[in-house]
């Protein structure tokens, strides 16, 4: 199952399939069409107009201007592209092109919810949502391309890309709030929207106002897209709080015919923890056991349909479990997607918070280590909206990508509105859970009576704080006993060691993978050694880095 768009000028894309020939431009379309009143594709006198995905807002856009939803788009855009992106709410990707002088404006949103990627070289382009179309086009038209190592490098220490790189050197991703031109034989980037995070002075009780106010119109937004197609709702729970706080707002405001959905190990907290809150709000409860462990297997499906953006095993088996589902019901897949690093913070130090970025940090690896280019840290103010763009948008959300082949997806914690409330509050307020916890034991008491996964257990309430402490001790000490004794701990999620270790039949398949692909061509020399490395020595999540980078080469050249 797979499912994107691909449009390009000056080029042959018969080789996808059916496409729309528009003259200027051709376009292939295998939309998911989960909401296609949102979406723009409108060819007028002098202007080809393209959006895909949802918009919340499309109100406020339609009643600046004139005429239906397309065409006010298509206005605006030729207007002030990035004026009307900045005012967009939601998950989108498009391009709009002018047949008067060939120029081209593709983008994204403000958190590159909907990936997309652009190919330019002369007069010749490419845009697309999907990568191997991208390839397919390449190869058709007998255009050379070439193995990217940055991507490479980038993939086997932090498991995910941190600027615009793809295994593909001529392909490049638009990041989060980012549009391209491209006319004239090149291309131009530039970001239309980067999110503030200038602390506003205010008590703790206007802190807690103001998230609550923010999250609940997130959800409203969120939830009410849904209903407008006649949709059910999609929502994922687990044992921490970021899921638990969507869900439980959004039935607190009367969106009640919930599915959630859990996958990991069988017993593990998560379960345990989610389907309480679910039998307690009284939502259809679904839960899919992780422990057969198949969905290692699924290497090359993994990375076709996230093109390669983060490793193979980072979504564990939540792309096998919409595979289940029958997805024609639901609108959104609605996540607690990075709502921890937000509304906490990644750091507990200030000092290295609002610090200059530097690399090396929020890696998935540290056993190799390259150079990062200075030019990539120098695009954020702070280390922390570094690692909230990499380490969340691109890494983390890359699951997205994977997700949007069956659903679209989306997380009222990165609800562009949220976003700037809650990186407008102090960061004494944010660090370490203070303000999250009391967010919850005064305006969802109730949701804090349930244990959390992160604190094994204990509820999440300061006054638990010391529980909590006994409770970490305990858990660190079975590890520290499991590491002495050379035994695989299985407190954890997703225990890829454990689950590795006695799969003789995932072993011989990961090192058949391997073995078929460390020679190719692509891969130089220091190159091919570092991914032995990673392999042959390393974690289950380590080697899974390295069979992702194989895996690029193994389905681009």
């Amino acid at each position: 199952m797979v499912h994107g768009f691909l449009a390009a000028g000056n080029m042959n894309i018969e080789c996808l399939g059916e496409i729309v020939d528009l003259g200027h431009c051709k376009q292939y379309n295998n939309l998911l069409n989960k909401f296609p009143k949102d979406q723009v594709f409108l060819e007028g006198e002098t202007q080809i107009s393209f959006l895909d995905g949802y918009v919340f807002n499309k109100e406020k856009l339609v009643t600046k201007g004139a005429g239906d939803w397309q065409h006010t788009f298509a206005e605006a855009m030729r207007k002030d592209a990035g004026e009307c992106l900045r005012t967009l709410r939601g998950g989108f990707c498009g391009y709009i092109y002018n047949k008067q002088d060939s120029a081209l404006v593709a983008y994204t949103d403000q958190i590159a919810a909907k990936a997309l990627y652009y190919y330019a070289d002369g007069e010749r382009w490419i845009v697309s949502s999907h990568i191997p179309y991208m390839i397919s086009v390449l190869k058709a038209a007998g255009v050379s391309y070439h193995f990217h190592e940055t991507a490479a490098k980038y993939m086997l220490t932090y498991g995910y890309m941190l600027d615009d790189s793809t295994f593909v050197k001529e392909i490049h991703r638009l990041l989060p709030g980012q549009l391209v031109r491209i006319g004239n034989g090149g291309a131009k980037v530039e970001r239309y929207y980067l999110i503030p995070n200038k602390e506003v002075q205010m008590s703790e009780q206007e802190a807690v106002g103001r998230i609550d106010s923010a999250f609940r119109e997130a959800v409203r937004r969120e939830f009410d897209k849904d209903r407008e197609y006649g949709r059910r709702h999609l929502v994922d729970l687990s044992g921490g709080l970021d899921s638990r706080m969507v869900s439980w707002v959004a039935h607190d405001m009367g969106y009640t015919d919930q599915l959630n959905v859990t996958y990991c190990r069988a017993d593990y907290l998560d379960y345990k923890i989610s389907q309480q809150i679910a039998v307690y709000l009284g939502h259809e409860y679904l839960f899919k056991a992780l422990d057969d462990a198949n969905w290692l297997y699924d290497i090359d499906d993994i990375i076709s349909k996230n093109n390669g953006a983060a490793l193979y095993t980072g979504i564990t088996g939540g792309s096998r479990l919409l595979g289940t589902l029958n997805t024609e019901q639901f609108g959104i897949e609605h996540t607690g997607m990075i709502g921890d690093a937000i509304l906490s913070t990644f750091y507990h130090d200030r000092e290295l918070n609002f610090g200059k970025p530097r690399p090396g940090l929020n890696q998935y690896s540290n056993r190799l280590s390259y150079s990062v280019d200075s030019q990539v840290m120098e695009e954020y103010p702070c280390q922390e909206m570094f690692a909230v763009y990499t380490r969340g948008m691109m890494g983390a959300m890359s699951s997205y990508i994977i997700r949007q082949h069956y659903i679209e997806a989306a997380s009222p914690f990165t609800d562009v509105d949220f976003l700037e409330t809650v990186f407008s509050i102090p960061f004494a307020y944010r660090n370490r859970h203070h303000i999250y916890l009391k967010w919850m034991e005064q305006k969802y008491p109730q949701a804090t009576a349930f244990g959390w996964e992160k604190w094994g257990g204990v509820k999440p309430r300061e006054d638990h704080i010391f529980f909590r402490k006994v409770k970490t001790t305990q858990r660190l000490l079975c590890r520290a006993a499991c590491k002495a004794f050379k035994l695989q701990s299985t407190d954890n999620m997703n225990p890829l060691d454990y689950w590795y270790g006695k799969s003789p039949g995932i072993q011989a398949y990961c090192r058949d993978y391997y073995l078929q692909n460390r020679d190719r061509s692509e891969i130089d020399g220091q190159l091919k050694k570092d991914i032995s490395l990673m392999f042959e020595e390393g974690t289950v999540e380590e080697k899974s880095m390295a069979l992702t980078v194989l895996g690029a080469v193994r389905l681009y050249f």
